[in-house]
């Protein structure tokens, strides 16, 4: 796989321990959504994870190539009074399960996994759900012709 495979393969799996059986306030690790639109029914957790793969920016080319690759979690609940609550205890999930150091398990470069914004999502007209993002911006190197 590559480079970006390996980090984003890391990243989804940190994702999927987010369960109140591992002691984290959601479930919401059951119900990822990678690259889709989020669509939850009746049975699934309360709140769900979505996956937002931006465009990357490459940077310096020599060798390698220097990526930054930006990634927005998007904690993704059913509109309900109080969903707030769940939005908040959701990122706070998030943070958590992604920030155990600051390479991925290796997967970045030496202290590769920032972390950007918290912001709400905009509501569409007539959607059941509202949220919060917080991105990362993944720095790894891929070899000239290597990914």
């Amino acid at each position: 796989m590559s480079n970006r495979g390996d980090a984003l393969t890391v990243l989804v799996a940190r994702l999927a321990e987010i369960t109140a059986a591992n002691g984290y306030s959601s479930d919401a690790g059951l119900k990822l959504f990678i690259g889709e639109q989020p669509v939850m029914g009746p049975s699934d957790p309360e709140a769900s994870i979505a996956v937002v793969v931006r465009p990357d920016e490459p940077g310096y080319q020599g060798e390698n190539v220097d990526i930054i690759l930006p990634v927005g979690l998007q904690a993704i609940v059913k509109s309900t009074a109080g969903a707030w609550v769940t939005i908040e205890n959701t990122i706070a999930d998030i943070k958590r399960a992604v920030e155990t150091d600051h390479d991925l398990g290796g997967t970045l470069k030496p202290r590769g996994l920032v972390r950007g914004v918290t912001r709400p999502l905009d509501r569409e007209s007539g959607s059941e759900y509202v949220g919060a993002e917080v991105e990362y911006r993944l720095n790894y190197g891929e070899r000239w012709g290597q990914p």
